[in-house]
């Protein structure tokens, strides 16, 4: 069965360099591997002295089977067949996820009459989620960087301070994700959500340092340079 079910190589006759006087060239066409259960069961197993042939139709039954049956496939308690769909390194798992998606419901319209199909198991739901939970995060920061900042220092210029730290910061972080070869991942966009938390209450606590000590008369580089060193060194003077 291996050493007939190979591909043949195949080439021309009569091309260059030909003799002369050529003036046709044949094309020559080789079957390649076999494909259907027909194919398989007129493979040749011995060729008798007599002239006649043995092929695996007649010593065996040919027909399309699993590669394995250690395993069956069920949905719900019925017979099902199980397609598994897997990521190649690099690519981008919402993008597959949506791809085969498409694809499913593109061959659905191929399917026999009763035939359906059901995803089980997606692997980029908690990825999905884990964005829909920043964009809820970040709307929360930025109301709650308005409400704070805008009801205790009564400035809207010390309000879109802090209201322009965070998408600032997000931009910078998917600008270096890159380089430094993280993915957006379900440990990435956790870590995301509690550094936006993070940039908003420095923030908040920078601008209300630096408006008390513009009260008090320091110049505006002095309370801005002072702030941020008592904020980050862990002193709240």
């Amino acid at each position: 069965m291996r050493s007939q079910n190979v591909v043949n190589p195949a080439g021309q006759v009569g091309a260059e360099p030909a003799p002369a006087g050529q003036q046709f060239t044949y094309t020559v066409r080789a079957q390649g591997r076999l494909v259907t259960p027909e194919e398989f069961s007129d493979v040749i197993v011995r060729a008798n002295p007599d002239g006649s042939l043995v092929r695996v139709r007649d010593v065996a039954r040919v027909e399309m089977g699993s590669l394995n049956y250690a395993q069956e496939g069920a949905f719900n308690g019925r017979p099902a067949g199980i397609v598994a769909a897997f990521q190649l390194p690099g690519s981008n798992a919402l993008d597959v996820a949506s791809s085969v998606r498409a694809t499913m419901e593109t061959l659905k319209k191929h399917f026999p009459p009763g035939m359906d199909y059901k995803v089980t198991l997606d692997t980029t739901a908690p990825v999905k989620a884990g964005i829909e939970e920043i964009l809820v995060t970040l709307a929360e920061a930025i109301g709650l960087v308005v409400l704070v900042v805008f009801v205790f220092l009564q400035s809207w210029r010390a309000t879109l301070i802090p209201l322009l730290t965070v998408p600032v910061s997000l931009i910078g972080v998917f600008a270096v994700f890159p380089f430094l070869g993280f993915s957006i991942n379900t440990l990435s966009l956790f870590a995301l959500v509690l550094a936006i938390g993070l940039v908003v209450d420095d923030a908040i606590v920078v601008v209300e340092s630096i408006g008390r000590r513009l009260e008090q008369g320091d110049a505006p580089a002095v309370a801005a340079a002072s702030s941020t060193r008592n904020e980050y060194s862990g002193v709240r003077v």
